[in-house]
């Protein structure tokens, strides 16, 4: 798996002492993964402008991606009218996760970004259990 770098400059306004500000220039790296397989599904948890720059980034790569919020932005719903992703207009629910192979969690709310994280964390640990057993 290869990463590739996509680089969005933006301004930050640094302080050295109370008085002085400092303007300098910072990168958003935002890495995308190449995926082997292109039936890997990707859930993306939020319908705002930081889920869309994630969701815009996977469905160049054809990957197919779908979205659970509430609400979604201008960008994810001209995305769902090209129909290169899909959209459930809900909270997500644990089991969303199923068969799911990226989780993206851009909620811009700490209590439900931390339940899906539990909810993913859970599974992995399930799963690390499992594949112990195993060996």
């Amino acid at each position: 798996m290869t990463a590739t770098p996509v680089r969005r400059s933006t301004a930050t306004t640094v302080r050295r002492s109370a008085a002085t500000p400092v303007r300098r220039s910072t990168a958003d790296l935002t890495r995308l993964l190449d995926f082997p397989a292109l039936h890997r599904h990707v859930l993306v948890i939020g319908g705002g402008h930081v889920a869309a720059r994630r969701v815009h980034a996977l469905a160049r790569k054809s990957v197919p991606v779908t979205v659970v919020a509430r609400a979604i932005c201008d960008e994810l719903f001209d995305l769902l009218a090209e129909g290169r992703i899909s959209w459930e207009n809900r909270s997500p629910v644990e089991s969303d996760l199923d068969g799911v192979w990226l989780v993206h969690v851009a909620t811009g709310d700490p209590d439900a970004d931390a339940a899906v994280c539990g909810w993913v964390e859970t599974r992995r640990r399930m799963r690390a259990e499992r594949e112990a057993r195993t060996a």
